[in-house]
């Protein structure tokens, strides 16, 4: 949670700073499977998360696979609790930062751990393994789909560090879940608050024509669109644009230089892209609170997780947050996550007729995943926006509209942020 002192990485980047938004606390998530079945999943209580696995499972032995996977989980997320992320770093200052916390960790789950194959950068499926959870499990579905929704990627491919960090904070008793007071734009401003009381400047509307490079091929800055200014930085040049828009802003004449650095794109994979449905519905007659904030529908258990049209995930923040819609409205955001094939919508004109076509075709699978939660959300509509991969690249300058890098935990390796 975030509400809390914790080892999530975004609690302790705000604990840094001293800026945080209003949290809104919540405690489960509905899912809704085929043939009807909702699977309600709540946090803070393993026990009552295992009778549910047998519940909605109908065997009885899903509560055992639960309780195995949570020791087999175990070595590892005690390692992973010892050393907070915000210590890790890619080079000699390791040494330092880390050193403080090894005293933490206990040597004999260091050695469980590698005596099961498990380690933090293998694939979470080594865990589940472990972990004796057959695979055709209601558990190892749910921690194939917990992976996907943490990565993007089934969890035979997902690193276990993330997956395994999540099930230790979302099981611990009493753990909560947290919403900003305002989404997602709250946050932001508290990271605002925190570069500006530094004495930072935050430039918008600023778009970034390409970084600059002096002699030796050290980033010294960049150069804006607008009128070519250039911006010359203090101490280095951090980009969080996804690696394929980094290296394109590099100058023609240092591009051949990034061959087997962080910045050579050719072999990097990359995730697919999204659909998504913003919809803004009258909400009168409807109980938001009972309803809650998240939902999810798989329509087919015996698919991959990340089939396109499978997992539909449901966010409606005015179930927590009375300032997300005017009184008596209601907001809605359904997405299809990183299962979109780019290449689907490539070249279309967004003005055309063809493609508002295909955005109304792309959208039937997300109204009817919400009409699994709220029967009547078409005829409360009075609001709605879809989104395609284009979208997904023009507002968001996201390279191909892609969720991301697509590296996959045991045969490839995410690189270091540095860029030599």
């Amino acid at each position: 949670g975030m509400s809390s002192l914790s080892q999530n990485p975004l609690r302790q980047v705000l604990d840094a700073v001293g800026e945080a938004p209003d949290w809104l606390p919540y405690s489960q998530w509905q899912m809704y499977l085929p043939r009807n079945t909702d699977f309600c999943v709540q946090s803070g209580d393993a026990k009552s998360f295992a009778q549910e696995l047998a519940r909605v499972s109908g065997d009885a032995q899903e509560q055992h696979h639960f309780e195995k996977l949570l020791e087999a989980n175990g070595p590892l997320s005690e390692l992973i609790a010892a050393v907070p992320p915000i210590a890790l770093r890619a080079d000699l200052g390791a040494l330092q930062t880390v050193a403080s916390y090894f005293q933490k960790v206990n040597p004999l789950a260091g050695l469980a751990m590698v005596a099961s194959g498990i380690s933090p950068s293998a694939p979470f499926s080594r865990v589940l393994k472990a972990g004796e959870v057959p695979e055709t499990s209601l558990t190892a579905w749910f921690f194939d789909f917990l992976a996907f929704a943490l990565q993007g990627l089934p969890a035979k491919y997902t690193q276990a560090a993330g997956v395994s960090f999540m099930m230790r904070e979302f099981f611990a008793p009493g753990a909560v879940m947290d919403y900003p007071r305002g989404g997602s734009g709250a946050l932001v401003d508290a990271l605002i608050r925190a570069i500006e009381k530094r004495g930072g400047k935050l430039r918008l509307r600023a778009r970034v024509k390409q970084v600059s490079v002096d002699a030796t091929g050290r980033c010294k800055g960049v150069i804006l669109e607008k009128d070519e200014e250039e911006i010359t930085a203090s101490t280095a040049v951090l980009s969080n644009a996804d690696v394929w828009t980094t290296a394109s802003l590099v100058p023609d004449a240092w591009k051949s230089k990034l061959t087997g650095s962080t910045l050579d794109v050719k072999e990097v994979p990359i995730c697919p892209s999204f659909m998504h449905l913003h919809v803004g519905i009258k909400a009168d007659g409807l109980d938001l609170a009972k309803l809650g904030i998240h939902h999810i529908v798989c329509n087919d258990l015996e698919a991959p997780v990340d089939a396109n049209n499978n997992m539909v995930f449901i966010s409606i923040p005015s179930a927590l947050d009375d300032t997300a819609a005017p009184p008596g409205y209601a907001v809605i955001h359904a997405y299809l996550p990183a299962t979109e094939p780019y290449d689907d919508w490539a070249g279309m004109d967004r003005r055309s007729e063809e493609y508002k076509k295909k955005k109304l075709e792309r959208a039937e699978p997300l109204y009817l995943a919400l009409e699994r939660v709220i029967p009547d959300v078409r005829a409360r509509s009075v609001v709605n926006m879809v989104g395609t991969p284009l979208t997904h690249e023009r507002f968001l300058n996201k390279y191909r509209g892609t969720y991301g890098p697509a590296y996959q935990a045991g045969s490839e390796t995410y690189p270091s942020p540095q860029t030599k």
